[in-house]
This record gives C-alpha cells, structure tokens and sequence, in this order.
C-alpha cells in the first residue's frame, strides 16, 4: 500500500474499533476500487459488512480468504459471517481451516467446538474444549462451553466442576452460577445446591431479581423436608416478588406445616413446576441481558 492508503486503510480500522461500522465499510469499499483483490481490505469489508448486514459481506471474506488461504484469522471471520446466515456446514468447513493452520489458536478451537456441537456432535466438541483448557487452564470461554456440553452429555459431576471453576474466575458470571445451582439439585447436592443459590442471592443485583434466588432455596428446603426453613423463605420471598408467583408456593408449604385447610391448596408437583419455571425466567432474563 502507499502512504496514503495505508493511512486510510488505518483510520477504516479505527472506524471499525470505535463501532462506527458503517464508516469503517464505506471506506473500506473506496480502497477496494484501487485495490480490489487486497485481503485485508476485502476482510475489513466483509466484517464491517456482517455487523452491517451487508448481503456482499461473505462473498467478501470468500474473496479475502481465497487470496490469503494461509491466515487463520480470516477463516475464523468467514466462519462467522456464514453462521450469522444460518450456514452451519459451511462455517464449520471455514472454521477447520483455520483449526488446521493453528492447531493451537484457543480462539478458533473454541468456535470450532461450539459450532460441532450444534451440529450434534458434542464428543468432538468437548474434545476440542478439553484441549483448549490443556493450552490455557483458566480459558473461560471454553470452561462456559463446557459445563453445558457436559451438562448434555449426562456428565454432572464435570459440569458441576467446570462452572465452579468459571465462577471462581468470575463471580459474577450469573449464568454459569444459575448452572451450577441446576446442576447441584441434578446431583441432589443439596447443601451445594443452597449455597449456590444463597451465592446468586448475594451476588445479582438486577432489580426484582432476590425473588428467582429464593425459589432456589425454598426448592432446596422442600427437598430436605425442612418445612420451617421453606416457610420462612416463601414469606421472605413474598415480600420481594411483586407479580405474585410466590403464593401457591406459599400455600403449599402452609400445609406441610399447619396441615390442610378449608382451601384447597396446589400440589407438589404444581409446586415443583413452579419453581422449575422461575428458575427458567431467571436464566432467559440474564440472558437477554447478556450476563
């Protein structure tokens, strides 16, 4: 490149740095006119393109991969433009090239497992995890993928260890803690499975939150039969949980304590749905809050 395009291809990457994407593209396309076969403007293209939903941007990376085969990098970013399409097989043919260039690049082996796993074929998937954590013990990213891979694979007890991992890494990753307390009622580890949630209690501090923390306690009481105890918490959560989701629940364990009364109460297994259903909203919550 000359001086000049160098600096404009620099201040396209900057563009891109900032999030400015469609600044970033629209300069990236004026130096293609001059140099329409140059792989990384065709790479700063295509991935402004895909965070643009630009329908060239693949057909960009396929042009900047073809002329620069040997990069890993530019595999990987093809690979992920395929998925933003929907393109499973394709990406994940794009994502073992770069696998197979840098057989120790953590970032693209990690894509490689996820995107295998969502093809069906978790073993291969965990595999690949497995090893990025033989080149970079603490990867997150690998230990998240992990303890659902595990999870899947009927594999609790490792599931169970992977997320306390991420969680001693990062405590406030509120998904992986959402697991782990999952996995611990799984196991039926119930003093593992209330200290988890105490631990969720403690450590999210979306508004409107506490109650989902509760329901985890309370389940974990009812399962020990320790009545008093879940009583206690369903009026601690009552006092938190504004939609009312907490009242049968609450009525249920009346019963077990006082004996039934002249109302009918629900029964354990609506119960059980219940607070099954309340610890499904607090994962999708978090998750559409990308925690």
């Amino acid at each position: 490149m000359s001086e000049t395009t160098t600096a404009s291809y620099d201040q396209a990457v900057a563009l891109f740095a900032s999030g400015d994407f469609e600044g970033s593209h629209a300069l990236a396309v004026e130096l293609l006119q001059a140099r329409p076969q140059d792989p990384e403007l065709l790479r700063l293209a295509g991935r402004s393109g895909v965070e643009l939903g630009r329908d060239d941007a693949v057909a960009q990376l396929e042009q900047a991969a073809a002329a620069d085969a040997d990069n890993p990098e530019v595999w990987r970013e093809l690979g992920d433009a395929l998925l933003s399409e929907g393109r499973l097989e394709d990406a994940t043919r794009a994502i073992a090239q770069a696998v197979e260039r840098r057989p120790d690049d953590v970032d693209s082996l990690v894509d490689y497992a996820h995107v295998l796993n969502v093809s069906g074929d978790t073993d291969a998937a965990v595999q690949h995890l497995e090893k990025v954590l033989e080149l970079d013990f603490n990867n997150l990213s690998a230990l998240r993928g992990l303890v659902g891979m595990y999870r899947e694979s009927g594999r609790l007890e490792d599931a169970l260890q992977a997320g306390r991992k991420v969680i001693s890494y990062r405590p406030s990753d509120i998904g992986t803690a959402i697991d782990v307390a999952e996995i611990a009622l799984e196991l039926n580890r119930l003093e593992d499975a209330s200290e988890a949630f105490r631990w969720l209690r403690d450590v999210d501090d979306e508004p409107d939150h506490e109650v989902y923390a509760v329901h985890g306690m309370i389940e974990t009481e009812m399962r020990r039969e320790r009545w008093r105890v879940a009583l206690d918490l369903a009026i601690d959560a009552t006092r938190v949980d504004r939609l009312g989701r907490t009242t049968d629940v609450l009525a249920y364990i009346v019963t077990q304590v006082f004996g039934a009364g002249q109302r009918p109460a629900p029964d354990r297994r609506e119960v059980d749905d219940a607070l099954a259903a309340s610890r499904e909203e607090h994962r999708r919550l978090h998750s559409s809050l990308g925690v």
